[in-house]
């Protein structure tokens, strides 16, 4: 998107300057026809949200806040590397997790005793006619179990980015190892997880800008405060001078 198309806000006594005003509700950078001046309101195109942009304005100048320490990190600072470890179940948003276990339990108690009866029965057919349904049901096992369970290491020196799972291992928990001068910037911001029945289920995502312009997610399925802090922690040690990013998620 042109920052043409958006909401140019000059300040007195100063060079005229770009506010860029995003969704409150999903993060979408707003045009300037879905924005009414004089009401400081507007209307995001994409989710159809309608929101109020005064406070935007008025932190326009203001340094972001510190953000505290959210329940479920372990962090250690050094001068030497900083290390965070963060539990997976203390800081999974609780929206829908009931209904993911649930769903697993359920899906499990149909399609095991049907694989067992069918095996023990001699029927070896069942297998071909069930084994999609069988690799669904331990995967969703394998992933609620690892909710329960596992941890995220984030370890930042000045050589690298690094972040891993433990101690349950499945194929999508990716693992990353960036350079640290390759960093440029960091930010946390939401995404189409899915979608049920036409409706959007949105996640948050930690992000980083490197200096080549690419963008990696490193990090998801957090809550969003754990996320912002682990920006903050990220920027802070590396001393990278914090910066709005289209899109993102403020505090």
């Amino acid at each position: 998107m042109e920052y043409e198309d958006q909401y140019k806000y000059k300040t007195k006594g100063a060079k005229d300057r770009i506010l860029h005003i995003d969704c409150a509700e999903c993060g979408t950078p707003i045009l300037a026809a879905d924005i009414n001046i004089n009401n400081t309101i507007a209307k995001c195109h994409n989710c159809n949200s309608i929101f109020d942009f005064q406070n935007e304005i008025k932190s326009w100048d203001r340094n972001r806040p510190e953000i505290f320490m959210p329940e479920g990190l372990e962090v250690l600072k050094l001068q030497s590397e900083l290390d965070m470890q963060v539990s997976w179940l203390k800081t999974k948003p609780k929206k829908g997790f009931g209904f993911l276990v649930l769903f697993a339990f359920l899906w499990n108690l149909i399609i095991i005793p049907m694989v067992v009866g069918g095996l023990m029965a001699g029927e070896i057919s069942v297998l071909l006619g069930t084994s999609l349904h069988l690799l669904v049901g331990l995967g969703l096992i394998g992933y609620v179990a690892s909710i329960f369970v596992n941890t995220t290491d984030i370890i930042v020196d000045r050589h690298y980015l690094e972040i891993s799972h433990r101690p349950i291992k499945l194929p999508f928990f990716k693992k990353h190892k960036i350079p640290s001068k390759d960093i440029k910037q960091l930010y946390v911001t939401r995404y189409v997880a899915s979608t049920t029945n036409g409706v959007q289920n949105h996640a948050y995502g930690l992000y980083a800008i490197l200096k080549n312009e690419k963008r990696v997610q490193i990090l998801k399925g957090m809550n969003r405060e754990t996320q912002l802090y682990i920006e903050q922690e990220i920027e802070n040690y590396l001393e990278i001078k914090d910066k709005k990013i289209t899109g993102e998620l403020r505090t």
